[in-house]
């Protein structure tokens, strides 16, 4: 797993997306970029109280990527049912990669899976 800051370049199969917003753009617009497709499994941050409902904008974000809109499709129908394996709505596995975690804090890294080491060669 590889850390980005989320307002850093991050090159996915061959595409580079300027930051994590780039990457929720396009998954929310459901718009490939230059042939890379992005899915996304998100959740509101927990609300507490009506006053947190009212003003909280904040998800946690699991991202996939795919080349084809059957694979994306593939993917997310994974996503949707893995379960979270870490804290905060964490999904992130090497099974689906590429993919990407990213807390919803401007603080927080993106997490991106490595390829495995065969598919490097």
């Amino acid at each position: 797993m590889k850390a980005f800051k989320n307002n850093e370049t991050i090159e996915i199969l061959g595409v580079s997306f300027n930051g994590v917003r780039d990457i929720i753009r396009h998954a929310v617009h459901k718009e490939p970029k230059d042939g890379v497709y992005v899915g996304r499994d998100s959740k509101l941050y927990p609300c507490f109280d009506i006053y947190d409902l009212a003003s909280e904008d904040r998800f946690f974000w699991n991202f996939v990527f795919a080349k084809s809109q059957e694979e994306l499709d593939a993917k997310l129908s994974a996503l949707n049912e893995k379960r979270q394996t870490g804290m905060n709505y964490m999904k992130l596995t090497d099974d689906l990669h590429p993919m990407a975690y990213w807390g919803g804090e401007d603080n927080y890294d993106v997490y991106v899976t490595e390829p495995a080491s065969d598919e490097t060669k």
